[in-house]
């Protein structure tokens, strides 16, 4: 917008509706679209000029030269009343008398440097004349009125599937250039337009921190940083037309900020109600779902990308060691990003016990070839149990006990010793699995057969690393670092305790059960053996 001869207000000028979105404008002849405009009137009478105030536009559909449409004489002369007239512009309104401008009209305009204007149909003259009138009227009522429209115009990009995208591509539309959103260390996150992304990021990275206004070849660029959830951005717009910038730039860039921190707001509320709605499915299938539930389940289910009939496995899981004090929002978060990324369709459930911070999370997954990668970036964090897969959603109660088993499983071997932080239930082999039921009455059993041996540390140690080396008395030696001799001497003092040879099938089974968990710990770290 110019300034006025009293140094006040700024006033509207050609290039300002012209640049106007809402007016819908099109220039025929640019003339000079610096003219300050005055005011704006619908006159389709031959002796237009007479009636005209300076710097007024002229809108018209062409009625005086309907009667002699091929004749260029009053068209000529039209343009020559105005520019006598000292008018601003003359609008022509195409689709009413004529389809188009007419092309004398046209060379009239552009002989004598006149601007002309076309709109498409002259029932928008109200509101072209409305928005002139009042803006010359009030420069302020006209930036009022910029700023509403931006900000109406802005907020249709909550609506969309990508509300950030979306924003950005209207941003690139307004300001009739490129726009970039970029993050702190000047990751493009969404962009549109062609202009110099790259060549930006380097010059806002090159100045002081806060808004910027610089030039980057034939581009004007606007930048403003601000900060969501703790993370840094950068916003820019980028334009060849310097003065639409200038005018729209400063409450366009600051409406953009407050649609994207709506636009987190939002999403961070459809975060909150998804993990919500995923920890009451958990919850529902750990309790069990009858027949009737079934489909109502999977219907719930399908939000979260599952599909009906699918493999599932339910999973259970405890952080490791300090992590398990560890807030469990982050992640939760990380882990469902993961999930994504890697497109396995995931329920998930993070409420832990405040009196237990060793209970962690429970999820239901789809038996996906990429689930495995999932699983494994759980197990980086987390004691991991997982039940064996099954489709029929009436029998998950029963799965979730598999998975809470596996995952006391998997706690018992880390205990020992195993760096093995994933335990897959349906994996494990008979001995294992029948371990896991082992209760009080076993423990007080266990005590009893092997509470001697139990009281001495070093045949213990020997009698499971024999048993992890399948029986090998020369392996056994070479990882206690001792003759062969001496692991033959405590294996004969492990028989007196046990009251049976050491060959024994009946001997070697008992030892089996009792220290498996420490017998698959050693076993793990022996690259020479399979474990499972």
């Amino acid at each position: 917008m110019s300034t006025d001869s009293r140094g006040g207000w700024p006033q509207l000028a050609l290039r300002n509706l012209v640049d106007e979105p809402s007016l819908q404008l099109t220039v025929e002849e640019p003339g000079d679209l610096s003219a300050v405009v005055g005011s704006a009137h619908s006159i389709e009478i031959a002796d237009a000029a007479s009636w005209l105030r300076p710097r007024s536009i002229v809108l018209t559909t062409g009625l005086q030269f309907t009667a002699a449409p091929d004749d260029p004489a009053p068209q000529r002369q039209l343009i020559a009343d105005l520019i006598s007239a000292d008018a601003a512009a003359l609008l022509f309104g195409t689709g009413v008398h004529f389809d188009r401008v007419p092309r004398a009209l046209r060379a009239a305009a552009r002989e004598r440097n006149f601007p002309l204007l076309s709109v498409r149909g002259g029932s928008r003259f109200a509101a072209i004349e409305d928005f002139i009138n009042r803006g010359a009227l009030s420069a302020e009522t006209y930036l009022l009125k910029r700023a509403v429209w931006l900000q109406n115009d802005l907020l249709h990009a909550l609506s969309a599937a990508d509300p950030v995208s979306a924003l950005v591509v209207r941003l690139g539309t307004l300001c009739k250039g490129a726009a970039v959103l970029y993050e702190g260390a000047g990751r493009i996150v969404a962009s549109t337009g062609h202009g110099p992304l790259r060549l930006v990021w380097e010059e806002i990275s090159a100045r002081e921190p806060g808004p910027q206004r610089f030039v980057v070849g034939q581009w004007m660029v606007a930048t403003r940083p601000f900060r969501l959830r703790g993370s840094g951005f950068q916003l820019a717009v980028a334009s060849r037309n310097r003065s639409l910038l200038d005018d729209i730039s400063p409450e366009l860039l600051e409406t953009a900020e407050r649609v994207l921190a709506a636009a987190n707001a939002s999403r961070s509320l459809v975060i909150s109600q998804e993990r919500a709605e995923a920890a009451r499915i958990v919850s529902a299938l750990r309790g069990g779902v009858t027949t009737s539930q079934v489909r109502q389940t999977w219907d719930r289910l399908r939000a979260f990308g599952f599909r009906v009939g699918d493999d599932l496995r339910v999973v259970a899981a405890s952080a490791i060691g300090d992590r398990a004090a560890r807030g469990s929002t982050t992640t939760a978060e990380a882990l469902l990003e993961a999930a994504e990324a890697e497109g396995v369709p995931l329920v998930l459930s993070d409420d832990r016990d405040v009196e237990d911070p060793t209970t962690g999370l429970t999820a239901v997954i789809a038996e996906r070839d990429a689930a495995a990668a999932w699983l494994g970036v759980l197990a980086r964090t987390h004691l991991v149990g997982v039940s064996g897969a099954f489709s029929d959603i009436t029998v998950a109660s029963r799965y979730a006990h598999e998975a809470e088993t596996a995952r006391h499983l998997a706690g018992r071997r880390h205990d020992r010793g195993s760096n093995q932080t994933i335990v897959r239930l349906d994996e494990v082999d008979f001995a294992a699995w029948l371990l896991t039921r082992r209760d009080a009455q076993v423990a007080d059993r266990l005590e009893r057969h092997f509470g001697d041996l139990i009281k001495a540390p070093d045949l213990v140690e020997t009698v499971v690393l024999y048993l992890a080396c399948d029986q090998d008395v020369k392996r056994t030696a070479e990882l206690l670092f001792i003759h062969p001799n001496t692991v033959r001497y405590r294996l004969r003092n492990v028989e007196k305790l046990v009251g049976g040879r050491i060959t024994s099938a009946q001997v070697v089974a008992n030892l089996y059960l009792a220290f498996q968990d420490e017998i698959l710990a050693h076993t793990k770290r022996d690259p020479g053996r399979q474990h499972l």
